[in-house]
């Protein structure tokens, strides 16, 4: 299975807490994967769609963001009140047809993006590609 994640470099919270979540999910389910992380602004990351930050869909959307609070809240690492803050973005670009950051792709198909899924919800994503239900 191949999984890659869309992000920024060097990784945000967000994104690194995706990859990881992503790389603990294959190893407790044993798949074998082979896993890679791209910057969302890379040619190759692009063929997935337009793929923004949650400052880039904002800026596109014109969706106001207290950047200054999300900066406090960032420095502390992920957390889910670092993924509601950027709900409005994530939705915004889910409605235009953007992706954006973190974008955790499985098997060239986009799984989720815009916000940290739950590990359980990484296995199930997982499994369903696999083909397996378990």
């Amino acid at each position: 299975m191949k999984i890659t994640v869309l992000g920024v470099v060097p990784p945000c919270p967000r994104c690194q807490r995706m990859y990881d979540l992503a790389h603990e999910a294959a190893e407790e389910l044993g798949i074998p994967v082979e896993m890679k992380k791209l910057a969302y602004d890379m040619e190759e990351a692009q063929k997935y769609g337009k793929v923004g930050t949650a400052h880039d869909v904002a800026e596109w959307a014109g969706i106001v963001i207290d950047w200054s609070k999300l900066r406090d809240i960032i420095t502390e690492g992920w957390s889910k009140e670092l993924d509601e803050i950027m709900m409005p973005c994530a939705r915004k670009a889910e409605e235009n047809g953007w992706l954006m950051t973190p974008v955790l792709i499985i098997d060239d198909k986009v799984a989720f993006m815009g916000y940290v899924p739950d590990k359980e919800d990484i296995k199930a994503a997982m499994r369903k590609a696999a083909g397996s239900q378990d």
